[in-house]
């Protein structure tokens, strides 16, 4: 693909979309109030469940007369409230929605839907790394998981615009 926008941030706008996929209507066990690219303040309990995700790094590898193998890896960060259930339930049900949708579609967006794992062709891969619980204290107990993703695609030397699946 080729245009005027960095390939990087094509890749987190296509992340976006399908985070935006996970509603309940869409089979998933939440509806995920807001998305945010790179948030730096805390989300407050009334924006619960939510999502807030970005690039960790953009890794290069380079061959003599070949395209540039890339690897952004990307974090996200699932919350919502613990409600009556075991936090680590919440949160196993977080990464659960947060994997499936990364792995739909926007036009085929239900977790009953067939998987994209290459974003729609654009990508050589896209790598699921694991996750981790994380729970916070208070008077209003929240839950979160942590997602380790990262996406593997090509490029020309040199051209942070331009890329290619393999």
């Amino acid at each position: 693909m080729v245009g005027t926008t960095p390939s990087v941030l094509i890749i987190l706008d296509e992340i976006e979309a399908r985070l935006g996929n996970i509603t309940v209507a869409n089979e998933y066990w939440y509806t995920m109030k807001q998305i945010v690219r790179s948030k730096l303040m805390p989300f407050k309990n009334y924006d619960l469940p939510s999502i807030n995700y970005w690039p960790t790094g953009l890794g290069n590898e380079s061959e003599a007369y070949q395209d540039d193998k890339r690897t952004l890896d990307v974090f996200f960060e699932m919350h919502t409230m613990t409600r009556d259930e075991p936090f680590t339930d919440v949160a196993e049900k977080l990464a659960t929605d947060g994997v499936t949708a990364l792995n739909r579609t926007i036009i085929a967006p239900k977790v009953s839907d067939a998987p994209n794992v290459d974003l729609n062709d654009t990508v050589e891969a896209f790598r699921y790394h694991g996750h981790d619980y994380v729970i916070g204290e208070g008077e209003e107990p929240w839950c979160a998981c942590l997602i380790r993703m990262s996406v593997v695609f090509h490029a020309t030397p040199f051209d942070m615009y331009a890329y290619t699946a393999s």
